[in-house]
């Protein structure tokens, strides 16, 4: 059984996945506008390319994470004493 000191670590960690994620998709997508309008496609097409790739890739990060942090976050309130376990399989039995 899990204890209140547990929880309240669970719950920090689902935030701190949550905000970390929030943060990390507003600054990608503020950078992937700010490449796309001040610097453009035309000066560079490789640094435009490869920034532009960076940010995609730092969003899509985010977006696992934020998709982490609410799902650990409805499945400890599915389940309180944690995610139950299948029951071990036992091999068929043969006469």
């Amino acid at each position: 059984m899990k204890t209140e000191e547990d929880m309240r670590k669970e719950r920090q960690a689902i935030y701190f996945d949550c905000i970390c994620g929030g943060s990390i998709s507003i600054i990608s997508i503020t950078f992937i506008i700010i490449r796309t309008f001040e610097v453009g496609i035309f000066e560079n097409y490789v640094t435009y390319a490869l920034g532009l790739g960076f940010w995609i890739f730092m969003l899509g990060v985010s977006l696992v994470l934020i998709y982490v942090g609410i799902s650990t976050y409805y499945l400890e309130k599915k389940y309180p004493e944690g995610v139950p376990t299948k029951k071990p399989i036992k091999p068929p039995f043969v006469s």
